[in-house]
């Protein structure tokens, strides 16, 4: 009985070696950048100041808010994040609505699926700035649709945004077999 065990076990290892790899170099990656962007998240505490990459999704966001008709709008950062839009309909960018928690999700998944390689991290900076691009819109979005009242706000934030979000980030991982072709 032991035997036929740890035959089936080394028949589906063996079957499964592609996705067991797969697994490994994705759980590998994402726990390295997300280590990193920890680390880099303490330093801006320790610093007392906002990290860069919130301070440019906002900056990017309320830009794009003002070429989208927001004419009042105002910008304002602090530790906790950025503050962008009329005074008293202020819209609150904090570390988490930057885009960069799902750019490492993106990247590891690429990087776990291709293995490293220059080709890779080529679609991996592709996909951030894609990603970061998709992100500075929506907030841009929420900006104008806060501006202008109304229940359209309401409803952008808590469904479209899942849409054009994750529908990006699902549709770079569809181009990524595509992606190795092109740069072939």
């Amino acid at each position: 009985m032991k035997n036929k065990v740890i035959s089936l076990l080394k028949n589906k290892t063996i079957q499964e070696k592609e996705f067991i790899k797969f697994l490994y170099r994705f759980t590998l990656t994402y726990c390295i950048l997300l280590g990193l962007y920890q680390l880099y998240l303490k330093y801006t505490v320790y610093n007392q100041s906002l990290d860069w990459v919130t301070y440019s999704v906002s900056e990017f966001s309320f830009y794009l808010a003002q070429l989208l008709g927001a004419t009042q709008c105002t910008f304002s950062c602090f530790i906790e994040g950025c503050y962008i839009g009329q005074e008293d309909k202020l819209i609150h960018v904090a570390e988490g609505c930057n885009g960069l928690s799902l750019s490492i999700a993106y990247g590891a998944f690429i990087v776990g699926f291709s293995h490293l390689n220059w080709k890779t991290l080529l679609q991996v900076l592709f996909g951030l700035i894609t990603i970061q691009g998709f992100n500075v819109l929506r907030i841009g979005i929420l900006i104008v649709l806060r501006d202008f009242g109304g229940d359209a706000y309401f409803y952008f934030i808590k469904y479209l945004f899942g849409i054009i979000i994750y529908g990006s980030i699902f549709t770079l991982w569809s181009l990524q077999p595509h992606f190795n072709k092109w740069l072939s």
